[in-house]
């Protein structure tokens, strides 16, 4: 497949069939952030966005947010770019991190007005422990904060006022996870490659979710290095329906070449 037929996310994924659209899983003014390698006029080799991405093996210096709030996540450092890479496979675009100082950010991200976040992304880890991202400097010490960390083991966190952490053994691989986090209900839960894979029910403090930073590839961007890479990133505050989740699942998993046990 030529890079000028890579069809972007709003093509990829069916959101433009009859169950919804782009739009629409944010109509009702939901905060949140879409990135999507695959969408070529999305994605920038500098941060100011004056030098547009045109293939792969090119640096990615800002890459825009399509969920419509503006949230575009940058680096100026241009060392710690990450590549777009192509996996020959599939044909799908993926953003490769170094597992060293490869990093993106975003300005802070208003989910005050919810208790309720999903997180669904498409990754494959190739070695270490790192931070795929985390909102805030630490879900440990920062209150309405939530983060997914892979490497040796899959890692989803969330706080309001506590810190509770999925902390599993699992072998990496091409995956696609769906994370929820719900504050009120004290509910943690992750799916991998369609099936669940694991949920902490235990109290997560009180309060709603933060105004911070979104840090993609390391840990406040100076530590926890991802070494991987990241085919689709999407979070949003609420608790996406069964529809909404399943259909970005297969598109995801297309892209990474996985099979969804469903």
């Amino acid at each position: 497949m030529k890079l000028s037929e890579m069809k972007s996310l709003s093509d990829w994924m069916p959101f433009n069939s009859r169950t919804f659209t782009i739009k629409s899983l944010f109509a009702n003014n939901e905060q949140g952030f879409v990135y999507d390698p695959n969408d070529l006029t999305t994605m920038f080799q500098d941060a100011a966005g004056t030098v547009p991405v045109t293939g792969v093996g090119q640096p990615v210096g800002l890459i825009l947010d399509k969920s419509g709030r503006n949230n575009h996540a940058f680096q100026t450092t241009s060392a710690s770019r990450p590549i777009l890479r192509q996996n020959a496979v599939t044909g799908a675009n993926y953003l490769a991190f170094d597992g060293a100082d490869d990093s993106l950010r975003a300005a802070n991200i208003d989910f005050t007005a919810t208790d309720k976040v999903t997180s669904i992304i498409a990754i494959n880890a190739l070695a270490s422990t790192g931070c795929v991202f985390e909102t805030g400097g630490s879900i440990a010490t920062t209150n309405g904060t939530f983060a997914l960390f892979r490497g040796g083991k899959l890692q989803f966190g969330a706080r309001g006022t506590v810190y509770r952490l999925i902390n599993m053994d699992a072998v990496a691989m091409p995956e696609v996870l769906v994370a929820k986090a719900d504050i009120e209900s004290a509910n943690l839960s992750i799916n991998q490659n369609g099936q669940p894979f694991s949920t902490l029910n235990q109290s997560l403090g009180v309060g709603n979710f933060g105004n911070q930073p979104l840090y993609i590839g390391r840990r406040g961007g100076t530590s926890l290095p991802f070494n991987g890479h990241i085919y689709g990133l999407i979070g949003i505050g609420k608790l996406t329906s069964a529809n909404e989740t399943a259909a970005i699942e297969k598109e995801l998993a297309k892209r990474t070449g996985v099979t969804l046990s469903v």
